[in-house]
């Protein structure tokens, strides 16, 4: 049981700035996620990314493993990963949430990224309760698929559940991500010139940003 003084002690522990990037695969989070990374370390911030889905990852390669056939750290099976997610959440519905926010209090960085929540129904709450602030990568159908293609995964799960999930966490801040990488590399200076230059305490609410292409 935590005692007033043992909560007081995590939350001061915890980063100074948590974010956490949802949108459906192919809308460019991980890229995302890498260039408000290398901005914030270009600016002496310390910056780690601590993802929800890093147990389903593990026993991906335990099962591929088992099956005598490798796999590079990159690659997903998705259909695998959304199966496993299914059964452990059947097993103990907080087991993902629970691991995350571990990993989470042990984080010294001044800065933490999220780039997989996908889950309204527990780990979306589990991460706002931590003060998580929510970026969404908006791209067109067209071009995540386009993307998809190019990344070769495994399996592919097309109008997962999942996304209508993630259509449900709301946005603080949306990025769109359609064009080219220095079109994202724009709107990403603006979002992180926003968010160091102020204060974020908790939940800032919706912005807008229109210089920096920013819409809520």
């Amino acid at each position: 049981m935590h005692t007033p003084s043992s909560l007081a002690a995590t939350a001061a522990a915890r980063p100074a700035l948590c974010l956490c990037l949802v949108a459906p695969s192919g809308s460019g989070k991980s890229t995302t996620a890498q260039l408000i990374r290398n901005w914030l370390l270009a600016r002496g911030r310390s910056v780690e990314v601590v993802k929800l889905a890093e147990p389903l990852y593990r026993l991906q390669a335990m099962f591929y493993a088992e099956a005598g056939v490798r796999l590079s750290p990159e690659t997903q099976d998705q259909k695998l990963l959304e199966s496993v997610a299914t059964h452990l959440r059947a097993i103990h519905a907080r087991a993902l949430a629970d691991g995350f926010l571990r990993r989470l209090e042990a984080s010294r960085a001044d800065v933490v990224i999220n780039d997989d929540l996908r889950d309204d129904r527990v780990d979306w709450p589990a991460l706002r309760e931590a003060g998580f602030l929510v970026v969404k990568v908006a791209a067109r159908a067209e071009v995540r698929a386009q993307r998809l293609a190019e990344r070769q995964d495994l399996s592919i799960v097309k109008d997962s559940p999942l996304d209508l999930q993630m259509a449900r966490i709301e946005a603080d801040y949306v990025l769109t991500n359609n064009g080219s990488l220095a079109a994202l590399e724009a709107q990403v200076d603006g979002l992180c010139r926003l968010l160091v230059g102020g204060r974020v305490d908790g939940h800032a609410g919706k912005h807008t940003d229109e210089r920096a292409g920013l819409a809520a």
